[in-house]
């Protein structure tokens, strides 16, 4: 098994770039190569990844698509059986979290594989709810005959922290152009290709990501634009407000009330990319 790690990047001194890479280094298995792909930082995130050996392609800020970028990384890896995309600020959670991981593609027909992501004690309320929802501490192998039972989450992945075979995707039809949510398109794809997303709740990683009320309504948005250019993925795997319901029934009514009042931002961004 050879594979690369691919991590975008854009000014990710603070978020804790340098913390990750060290970790990798420490991991019980080691990739034959990690790839950085900057979207021209102005800290010193390039200098601290040349210090650890990365292998560098910077390209214009303007030039970044999360679709896009990512495929770029495919392309230019294609030697490799598989890809683990990470994002700048996520934490592994120990030496054995990147060999767990990959251990998703000993299950035959597994085209994709996504970690469990933990919050920490910056995170806000409804980041704590919705991880704990969209990430159990059971693991979950999906595939086209999952649709009925899970819905839009039958194709749910995160490029915060998976892995996918190269070859697959790519017969798949790889990222496409967007973004956002390249990663969902991309596992939706291969779901209907007939291969496997394996969620694997073992390999556990920290990712705290909390958002301004600005930040929810813009993130709202841009998952409703991008629902509207993919009519597609509604009309084969479900409608998103389907699993906001699940999710609000698993919750007591204060919870519920609390969930409702600081999602309501993005549910509002939701519409409004849905419409316009």
């Amino acid at each position: 098994m050879s594979f690369v790690i691919i991590i975008p990047t854009y000014n990710a001194e603070k978020a804790g770039i340098e913390m990750l890479l060290k970790s990798i280094k420490e991991q019980s298995i080691y990739p034959e190569k990690i790839c950085i792909i900057d979207s021209s930082s102005t800290d010193c995130t390039v200098e601290i990844c040349r210090k650890y050996g990365c292998e560098i392609t910077i390209i214009e800020k303007s030039s970044f698509n999360h679709g896009l970028t990512r495929q770029l990384g495919i392309d230019n890896n294609k030697n490799y059986d598989y890809a683990v995309f990470m994002t700048q600020d996520i934490r592994l959670k120990d030496t054995n979290t990147l060999k767990t991981l990959l251990s998703s593609f000993n299950h035959e027909n597994t085209a994709a594989a996504y970690g469990r992501q933990l919050t920490d004690e910056t995170s806000s309320f409804i980041e704590k709810i919705s991880r704990s929802f969209n990430y159990p501490p059971y693991s979950i192998i999906k595939s086209k005959n999952d649709i009925e039972k899970y819905g839009i989450s039958t194709a749910f992945c995160s490029d915060s922290f998976a892995a996918y075979k190269i070859s697959d995707l790519l017969a798949a039809g790889g990222f496409p152009k967007t973004d956002f949510a390249e990663d969902m398109l991309a596992a939706a794809k291969i779901i209907l290709s007939g291969k496997l997303v394996y969620y694997n709740a073992e390999a556990e990683v920290f990712h705290s990501h909390p958002y301004s009320i600005k930040s929810e309504y813009a993130r709202g948005k841009a998952i409703g634009r991008m629902h509207k250019e993919n009519k597609w993925l509604i009309d084969t795997f479900g409608r998103a407000e389907n699993k906001g319901k699940e999710l609000l029934h698993s919750l007591s009514f204060y919870k519920k009330i609390l969930y409702i009042l600081q999602a309501l931002p993005k549910l509002i961004g939701y519409k409004t990319g849905r419409l316009f």
